[in-house]
C-alpha cells in the first residue's frame, strides 16, 4: 500500500514540515502535562507527610478522611478517623491511629489518606485535603 501523504505531489516541503512541528508540539504538551500532574501528586503527598509528622511531634488529635485500595476500587464512601496518629518504626508510611471514640488501634497507610485535619491544643486547626 502506498503512503498517500509521502507521495502526495501537491505536499510541498513546508506543509511537511508544520504537520511534523504539530506532532512534536502535541506530543511534548501531552508529555509535560504528565509529567505536571506526577509533579502535583508529589507535592501533594509532601504537604500530606509534613502534617501528619506535625501531629505526631505535636501530639495532636486528627481527623482523617482515609479510603483504602479495595475502597477504591469499588467507589465506596470514605472512612473518617479521629484519633492520635503514631508512625510505625520501621515504615514511615503506615501509620499507627489509636481511634478516640473506643481507643482500639488501626494501622493505616498514608498514601490512602485523602484529607487531614490537626486539632491542635488550643482548638484551632489546620485541614489539608487531598484532590
Amino acid at each position: 500500500m502506498i503512503d498517500k501523504f509521502s507521495t502526495d505531489p501537491n505536499d510541498t516541503p513546508v506543509q511537511q514540515n508544520k504537520f511534523k512541528r504539530f506532532l512534536s508540539e502535541s506530543s511534548q504538551k501531552f508529555l509535560a502535562s504528565f509529567l505536571d500532574d506526577d509533579l502535583a501528586k508529589d507535592k501533594r503527598k509532601q504537604q500530606i507527610f509534613q502534617t501528619i509528622n506535625q501531629a505526631i511531634a505535636q501530639k495532636s488529635i486528627v481527623v482523617i478522611q482515609y479510603k483504602d485500595s479495595e475502597s477504591t476500587k469499588t467507589n465506596a464512601k470514605h472512612e473518617t478517623l479521629v484519633g492520635r496518629l503514631y508512625q510505625h518504626p520501621s515504615n514511615p508510611e503506615s501509620l499507627v491511629v489509636k481511634l478516640k471514640k473506643n481507643n482500639q488501634v488501626k494501622m493505616i497507610s498514608a498514601q490512602y489518606i485523602q484529607k487531614i485535619s490537626v486539632a491542635s491544643h488550643g482548638f484551632s486547626r489546620a485541614t489539608l485535603a487531598n484532590k
